[in-house]
């Protein structure tokens, strides 16, 4: 017994320190843990907008090993394993009371620009799609984008259709409404200007305003179904990178390779096809808040997800190789052409409002984006595990009602996207919910009874557990050391009770390492250590450490 305690004090020992590594000496608790929100407290006045390069974001990311590879976990998240609210990310997923109605609805507070004249103010100077920004006639501003002439309705839907998901999942994202454009309510205002081919600019005229319309795909009465996205509120302040920080704003304090919210964009990325997921596509804005100001952090440009390329549909390539790979490239010039990657003989249904979307192929595990992403490289399966939750959160009606909102002309297309969707979210949360230890939801009552969940069983991805092991302990909050109490006990069922001698000794804290036990499911043997403290209605849950 001697030889068990000792061996079990060594393995908590080196989970304590494995999981609060990062942590500076003293209490592994504090009086407010878990926190729910960041402490984002520091003035931002002083941050100055940034210029990113595009050809630079791909060499750097593709060629030059951008970003901290090292095998650290999530720095951002709290006690219990949560990423707290904050300037990034928004908790929603599961939120009580929220309908598939308010998951279709969106960031939208209102119902788009205002009828009557709309007012071009500048030329759409970024990306590939043809768009102006316009002022309509309740003095808002709105950035314009249309579908290419070969697939009506798709990258507006699509827009439209990621945006939502994208809020859903908790990040900031701007208002993209379904708007009908007429020509003759466009106006110039004075001093517009837009550049030319060389890239001189001139004043804007009426025919600059024909040669994007002539690349937009146009209604039978003369009209055009756009997107107008709101003017995010703030002050733009430039793009996010997804490794560093930003110098300039004193609250950005976490390695953007190191946040959870983007490491896990990673799995939502992969569900939507949102292979465009660079820092290009991304948007900072200083806002007041009282008397300081703060940066917020948006995901933006939703044009390039599902089936949709933007002024295209979207290539075969997508989401199963990265623009530049050295390997297939070569494979390909050796063979003089006679190797073919797979994707190119994937098949995809013809819906011009769709484009290439689909679920068959689709791998989660090898999903890619355009080029290399540090967040997404440096995603552990805790963080996978954890963006997998909130998928499995997303029901399949408001998956319908979600696609329902892009309001595509053909009701087919509309069923397709729905199937599809919802094929790849099983296989999504079949990757990533049996990825580590796949219990959640712990809970210790009053008089010791340990009940938890299995999130892969709940999700239907898995079997129940053969079975589960716990191992109890006295934890000392101030030292950090762990006595251990009993041994290690099986059980079938998610419950488990706390010895009694254990409960008798009145500790503060109590501490549970738990695992998941199925032949099929290695993963899950991963060890979870819970930690409950003393409360006045009887144990309350302040630390969960995953795979530590």
């Amino acid at each position: 017994m001697h030889t068990r305690h000792l061996m079990l004090t060594l393995a908590l020992a080196g989970a304590l320190v494995a999981g609060g590594a990062t942590r500076a000496a003293g209490p592994k608790f504090f009086g407010d843990d878990p926190i729910s929100r960041d402490p984002e407290t520091q003035d931002a006045s002083r941050v100055q907008p940034i210029e990113m390069s595009q050809q630079f974001d791909f060499v750097e990311n593709s060629f030059l090993g951008a970003g901290d590879r090292s095998p650290l976990r999530a720095n951002n998240v709290n006690t219990v394993d949560e990423v707290p609210d904050s300037s990034w990310f928004t908790n929603r997923a599961g939120a009580a009371g929220w309908s598939a109605r308010d998951r279709a609805r969106g960031p939208d507070l209102g119902s788009g620009p205002a009828p009557g004249t709309w007012t071009i103010v500048a030329a759409k100077t970024e990306g590939i799609t043809p768009g102006m920004t316009v002022r309509d006639s309740a003095g808002d501003v709105y950035f314009v984008k249309f579908d290419p002439p070969s697939n009506p309705e798709m990258a507006s839907g699509a827009e439209v259709i990621s945006t939502k998901f994208f809020h859903a999942f908790g990040y900031h994202v701007p208002e993209n409404y379904l708007a009908t454009l007429q020509p003759a309510s466009l106006v110039i205002a004075d001093g517009t200007r837009i550049a030319d081919e060389d890239g001189r600019l001139h004043p804007m005229r009426t025919k600059d305003i024909e040669a994007v319309l002539e690349k937009a795909a146009r209604n039978a009465d003369g009209s055009y179904r756009v997107v107008a996205s709101k003017a995010l509120a703030g002050t733009p302040v430039g793009h996010f990178r997804y490794y560093g920080t930003r110098p300039d704003d004193p609250n950005d304090i976490y390695p953007h390779e190191h946040r959870r919210e983007l490491r896990g964009l990673s799995v939502f990325a992969a569900w939507l096809n949102h292979d465009d997921s660079r820092s290009i596509n991304t948007l900072d804005t200083l806002l007041k808040d009282g008397e300081r100001s703060f940066v917020r952090h948006h995901l933006i440009d939703f044009g390039s997800t599902l089936g949709s390329g933007s002024t295209r549909a979207q290539a075969s390539r997508a989401g199963n190789e990265y623009i530049w790979e050295s390997r297939p490239t070569l494979v390909t010039m050796l063979t003089l052409g006679l190797y073919v990657r797979p994707w190119v003989k994937v098949d995809f249904p013809e819906y011009p409002s769709i484009g290439r979307f689909e679920a068959n192929y689709f791998m989660p595990r090898e999903w890619k984006p355009e080029y290399r992403n540090p967040a997404f490289i440096n995603a552990r399966p805790e963080d996978r595990f954890w963006a997998a939750r909130i998928v499995a959160a997303f029901p399949d009606d408001a998956i319908r009602a979600v696609v329902e909102s892009a309001r595509f002309s053909d009701p087919s297309a509309s069923q397709y996207l729905v199937d599809t969707l919802v094929a790849r979210k099983t296989k999504v949360l079949m990757a990533w919910l049996n990825g580590t230890n796949p219990i959640v939801n712990p809970s210790l009552s009053a008089a010791g009874l340990l009940t938890f969940e299995n999130a892969a069983e709940a999700a239907a991805v898995a079997k129940p557990a053969e079975h589960y092991t716990v191992e109890w302990s006295r934890f000392d909050n101030a030292t950090g050391t762990h006595d251990p109490a009993g041994q290690e006990t099986t059980v079938t069922e998610p419950r488990a009770q706390a010895p009694e001698a254990l409960l008798a000794s009145k500790p503060q804290f109590i501490a549970a390492r738990l695992r998941a036990f199925r032949a099929d499911r290695p993963e899950w043997a991963q060890p979870l250590m819970l930690y409950f403290r003393q409360a006045d209605a009887g144990w309350k849950l302040v630390g969960l450490e995953r795979n530590p």
